[in-house]
């Protein structure tokens, strides 16, 4: 039987992958230094550093496993994208979405600082893989 990942390393995987593809797009992308306050992944746009933070949920059998992307408002709130990652673990495929720091808070359930970015509302908002938002920058 297949097992997911822990927390940690579905989180580093994710990491690795937006990196890997904002580069395949063509884009200069780059793991933050750990530790690194508001995001995860930096990624340079009209010769301007972006920065990315990434939040990656894991399934078995069908996306519909992942019911939130758990978010920080008040730590988290700063960067200026998120990328919530679906990450299917029979193929390790990913699906990317992409998201402005405004369309992150309005999918964001707040609960006292903390809270939830609810997949359902994220995926009506925007679709997989469409990094347009990137270049409107």
């Amino acid at each position: 039987m297949l097992t997911k990942l822990s927390s940690l390393q579905a989180g580093t995987l994710g990491e690795l992958l937006t990196v890997a593809k904002l580069n395949t797009l063509g884009h200069a992308a780059y793991i933050s230094p750990e530790g690194a306050p508001g995001h995860d992944v930096i990624v340079v746009v009209a010769a301007q550093p972006k920065s990315i933070e990434v939040k990656t949920r894991q399934f078995v059998d069908r996306a519909a496993e992942i019911t939130r992307w758990p978010v920080d408002m008040e730590t988290k709130g700063d960067a200026d994208f998120f990328i919530f990652i679906e990450l299917d673990l029979r193929s390790l495929s990913p699906n990317f979405y992409l998201l402005t720091n405004a369309q992150a808070r309005e999918t964001h359930k707040n609960y006292m600082g903390s809270g939830n970015c609810v997949p359902g509302h994220v995926r009506r908002l925007v679709g997989a893989n469409d990094f347009s938002a990137l270049g409107a920058q």
